[in-house]
């Protein structure tokens, strides 16, 4: 089930369209086994194919999309290619060093640090893990937003770059995230997000399918508008109660 809104006023993604995606009666439900962000299990192990297509392909008129995802490139149907015209998929990594070796292999990634990595570091930007660079997220030093990253095309948008992006916990479970020892890190489990990705979960299942849903948002978006697909939830296919 998704939640599409047209025009972000969240502070990072003000101005940007979003969605949240969610299994019926499972917000997490969407997210693989794999993600080690989790607090619990789901058994959801493959992607909807579908849906996977569907984001993939829709981006507004003279647009961007972008997309975080926990699923490894190898699992996705298609690899990015840098046109704008498709949806920029990007590996949510469970380590820096995992991050590097997708980027080395040419797949946008992201990961995740401890609320306190960057405490005691030469810089507060910048990260190196096998030999490849890590940028962190500007606006955790900036407060840019999204919209205005990357002079309005968003490093997360970037498909071709060859640096991975790093995010620094946070939310009311950043204790355990960077910590993939302990599950439960996710910064969607807690706060509005939360709300709004629960929420979510407990409405009634719709008979439209997340992919038209989803492709139907689009074609509503005004030309040149930043889309970032689930803020919250994954391409995983929803396995029946």
């Amino acid at each position: 089930m998704l939640n599409c809104t047209a025009a972000s006023r969240a502070k990072k993604t003000a101005g940007l369209a979003v969605t949240y995606r969610a299994a019926p009666g499972d917000m997490y439900g969407t997210c693989p086994d794999t993600c080690p962000l989790k607090p619990v299990e789901t058994k959801t192990r493959e992607i909807d194919r579908e849906y996977e297509s569907a984001v993939r392909h829709s981006v507004p008129k003279r647009g961007l999309a972008f997309l975080f995802t926990h699923f490894a490139p190898h699992l996705w149907a298609e690899r990015n290619t840098g046109d704008r015209a498709q949806c920029t998929f990007n590996y949510s990594a469970p380590t820096l060093e995992a991050a590097a070796n997708e980027t080395a292999l040419g797949n946008a990634s992201v990961a995740v640090v401890p609320a306190d990595y960057w405490s005691d570091r030469d810089s507060d930007k910048i990260t190196i893990a096998n030999g490849v660079r890590g940028v962190r997220c500007p606006d955790e030093t900036t407060g840019i937003g999204c919209a205005s990253c990357g002079g309005g095309r968003p490093l997360c948008s970037r498909a071709d770059r060859e640096y991975f992006i790093v995010f620094t916990a946070h939310g009311v479970s950043k204790r355990k995230a960077g910590d993939n020892a302990e599950r439960g890190g996710c910064y969607a489990g807690g706060g509005n997000v939360a709300l709004h990705w629960r929420g979510l979960s407990n409405r009634e299942e719709p008979a439209e399918s997340d992919a038209a849903a989803h492709r139907d948002f689009v074609k509503t978006l005004r030309p040149h508008t930043i889309l970032r697909a689930h803020i919250a939830g994954d391409i995983g296919r929803v396995i029946a109660a």
